[in-house]
């Protein structure tokens, strides 16, 4: 009788832990080197791509880490989002922006990559954007679990809430991906 006081609240525990399963997740992994071995390294289709990439297993940034969205739409008739990240996240980008320079970070929603972005220089504001491939429902997921930079708290839009700038993107989006093994975008020479 003992043993049934205990594994009846363990029980309860266990079921509760197993419903808290997120509903949204965002996660970044940078790129890997191809000779890390499997259990650190994992190749993925790049999205837009027939090409594949080796991406280190563990996410470098996730869901827990954004404080706030802004979602926009994107050029190609999909949204984008502007992630503000919380000061863990910040110190993260930071570092990884910093340490990776010329690699790419690959963007998953929901287990699907969205976007593989250039890491062209070091990031201190905390804000990365996926410019384009997310789809309504992904966004208002977002909208669910995050709250929207420029709105107030009723839900009402902030009339001084503006329009990502043309230069929102934290971090290069790369151009379409070359078949040299450089990985690095073309200068403007």
């Amino acid at each position: 009788m003992r043993f049934m006081r205990f594994l009846l609240p363990l029980l309860a525990l266990a079921f509760l832990a197993a419903a808290h399963k997120p509903k949204l997740t965002i996660r970044f992994h940078i790129e890997a080197n191809h000779n890390s071995g499997s259990s650190f390294a994992i190749d993925v289709p790049l999205p837009d791509s027939s090409r594949t990439l080796s991406i280190s297993k563990v996410a470098d940034i996730s869901e827990g880490d954004v404080a706030a969205i802004f979602p926009f739409p994107a050029d190609d008739g999909s949204m984008g989002c502007a992630l503000k990240l919380d000061n863990h996240g910040q110190i993260t980008l930071a570092s990884i922006s910093q340490e990776y320079r010329g690699t790419l970070l690959l963007g998953f929603v929901n287990g699907r990559a969205v976007t593989a972005m250039l890491i062209d220089r070091k990031v201190l504001d905390g804000v990365i954007t996926i410019p384009r491939g997310l789809t309504p429902a992904e966004i208002a997921l977002m909208k669910q679990s995050f709250p929207t930079l420029g709105e107030k708290k009723g839900g009402k839009k902030n009339a001084t809430a503006q329009a990502p700038a043309a230069n929102m993107p934290v971090i290069a989006v790369p151009p379409p991906l070359r078949t040299e093994p450089s990985g690095l975008a073309p200068r403007g020479d």
